[in-house]
């Protein structure tokens, strides 16, 4: 009878998890910028599109994606781009030095780590990398998990 239960809960708990849905509107969070000085809400520059990247440096979806965006950023200059990891800050320097450099060095483009782990629950990515497009009101504007996301985002750019 217990295990019964069990099993009723766990699928209960897994067919929720699956059909969780982005957030349309911005959650709140606070990560850490590489220095450690905390990032949340309050510090995004206003009037732009928001764009948040959840992106892992041993992902080749993550590391072909990073490089795409590098690659078209003059598409992106004029959006707020907020990259997040979970990874430890020794390995992210290197992560852009291969894939993307000079990405994290932009004006626009912030680097964060999410020590808290609050990512995923707040967002709720399907995989990586996971990229939310919000309009300056902190409106979801596109969401896309995996690879394509950069050809996926350019079109949501220029409107």
């Amino acid at each position: 009878m217990k295990f019964r239960i069990l099993i009723l809960v766990l699928s209960l708990f897994v067919s929720l998890q699956l059909k969780a849905q982005q957030p349309t509107i911005l959650p709140q969070f606070t990560f850490f910028k590489l220095d450690g000085k905390a990032f949340s809400n309050k510090n995004l520059v206003p009037g732009k599109k928001n764009l948040f990247i959840l992106f892992d440096c041993t992902c080749e979806h993550c590391q072909r994606e990073t490089k795409l965006l590098n690659t078209n950023y003059a598409q992106f200059k004029d959006v707020n781009i907020y990259m997040i990891t979970l990874d430890e800050a020794y390995i992210i320097p290197q992560f852009f030095n291969t894939y993307a450099k000079g990405l994290n060095t932009k004006p626009n483009v912030t680097v964060l780590q999410d020590k808290n782990q609050l990512f995923i629950p707040s967002f709720l990515p399907k995989m990586y990398p996971a990229m939310y497009l919000y309009s300056p009101a902190g409106k979801l504007l596109v969401y896309n998990a995996g690879d394509g996301g950069i050809k996926k985002l350019m079109p949501a750019l220029k409107k």
